[in-house]
């Protein structure tokens, strides 16, 4: 059974409007407030003394009413708005108005409440910790796709540089940091460096708290619309490349649904910090992905590159 849906204008659409048009707004409501406010009641009052004797005429006449007469007046009291309510209304608009004024002022104010959010929700950038070593020479769109990606991070800290490499199976989008993500479906991988957690030590196997902490968290790239829950973590006891975990966790989607998602983090240990690349899915298509989702996980690559003395951009 189809049914239709009514699509309306977000609550926050008359931010949108222009400086300019709201200050226009504001001195009409004004003018209108002055207007009301001041101008003479005799006019009214005779219109209302004029219709009451006209109405008493007709009483006291024997002859029957003619179709003219039986017509409501254009002067009736009752078709008129009331007055209070009228100025009412206009001194409601003026001041919602005046109110707005200071955002529009500051637009800065909105673009942070609203960018990139749905409903007002206030997505703000993800923090990945990517840090490019050389970023004014840094494309990430310019990868031939499927194909191999290739940068130089700079480790936490900014002193180590590193190589890092990894298969994308998707195009590279132009987000925060590293991302590749399937257009078309759920499927994503992107990179998360993060420093050594407390007491540390290479080889370790990294605990649920640092993945909570690092990519879990409300500033990370599943954070934006509220902190994933259920968050399940698990050690592949079979890697070919380095240490690789499998994860379980529920997040929101823009609509606030719940989505469950499964994927595959990889990890490096390089220069004092924690490279990781994480590649996934939804839960229900975990299983028909995996093959793809674990074949980039063991493509992930990071080492320590030669430090040059020439100065970094």
């Amino acid at each position: 059974v189809y049914t239709p849906r009514l699509h309306l204008a977000p609550p926050y659409s008359f931010l949108m409007l222009k400086q300019s048009h709201m200050c226009n707004l504001s001195f009409i409501s004004i003018l209108s407030l002055f207007w009301v406010a001041y101008v003479p009641s005799s006019s009214y009052a005779y219109q209302l003394n004029k219709q009451r004797n006209l109405s008493a005429s007709a009483s006291a006449s024997s002859s029957p009413r003619t179709k003219e007469q039986s017509k409501p007046s254009g002067n009736d009291p009752s078709r008129h708005l009331s007055r209070n309510h009228f100025l009412l209304a206009t001194f409601a608009t003026t001041t919602a108005t005046l109110s707005i004024n200071p955002l529009i002022e500051n637009p800065s104010t909105i673009v942070n409440a609203f960018e990139g959010g749905v409903g007002g929700l206030g997505k703000t950038k993800p923090q990945t910790g990517v840090v490019f070593a050389n970023p004014d020479l840094e494309d990430i769109t310019a990868v031939t796709i499927p194909g191999d990606y290739n940068a130089e991070l700079l480790a936490p800290g900014g002193e180590t540089p590193v190589f890092l490499s990894f298969y994308a199976q998707w195009p590279m989008l132009k987000s925060a940091g590293i991302e590749s993500r399937d257009l078309a479906n759920a499927e994503s991988s992107f990179v998360q460096v993060a420093p050594y957690p407390s007491g540390y030590s290479v080889g370790d196997t990294l605990k649920k708290s640092f993945f909570v902490e690092s990519i879990f968290g409300q500033t990370g790239k599943y954070g934006a619309y509220g902190s994933p829950s259920d968050i399940k973590v698990s050690k592949v006891p079979e890697s070919k490349n380095g240490d690789l975990y499998q994860v379980s966790f529920v997040t929101l989607t823009p609509a606030m649904r719940e989505s469950d998602r499964k994927a595959y983090i990889a990890t490096k240990a390089v220069g004092g910090g924690i490279f990781m690349l994480l590649v996934g899915t939804t839960l229900t298509r975990f299983k028909s992905q995996e093959k793809t989702l674990r074949k980039i996980a063991d493509s992930f690559e990071c080492i320590e590159a030669p430090k040059s003395k020439m100065n970094r951009r």
